[in-house]
């Protein structure tokens, strides 16, 4: 009896834990995913003020739009084109390595059939 009254403590305690836990993996609004997306760009690709600007526009236009699933990726890939654009020669060249990065970590994470 004791050990059970102890075991169902423990569980009872461990209750506001994972709560815990469940609150801080809340999901980022689309600007909190805009600044960190642009955060992270600007580390690697060394973005202007002008550039961050132009970019959050983009990166607004796109959140703007509630894009059925069939057509989302056709809309990302105008997103990425449209950032493309607004980055200098050097720029773009990292900027396709931190895509094909990206997408060969997404294959690696994806579900195998």
């Amino acid at each position: 009896m004791k050990k059970l009254i102890m075991a169902m403590l423990i569980a009872v305690s461990m209750v506001p834990t994972i709560s815990a836990q469940d609150n801080n993996r809340q999901r980022m609004t689309p600007q909190q995913r805009t600044e960190q997306r642009i955060q992270k760009l600007d580390e690697k690709l060394s973005l202007t003020d002008n550039q961050k600007s132009q970019i959050r526009d983009l990166y607004a236009d796109f959140y703007k739009q509630k894009y059925p699933k069939e057509k989302r990726k056709e809309a990302m890939e105008k997103l990425i084109t449209d950032i493309a654009a607004v980055l200098t020669s050097d720029q773009q060249v990292l900027y396709k390595q931190l895509q094909e990065e990206a997408a060969a970590e997404r294959r690696k994470h994806a579900p195998k059939n």
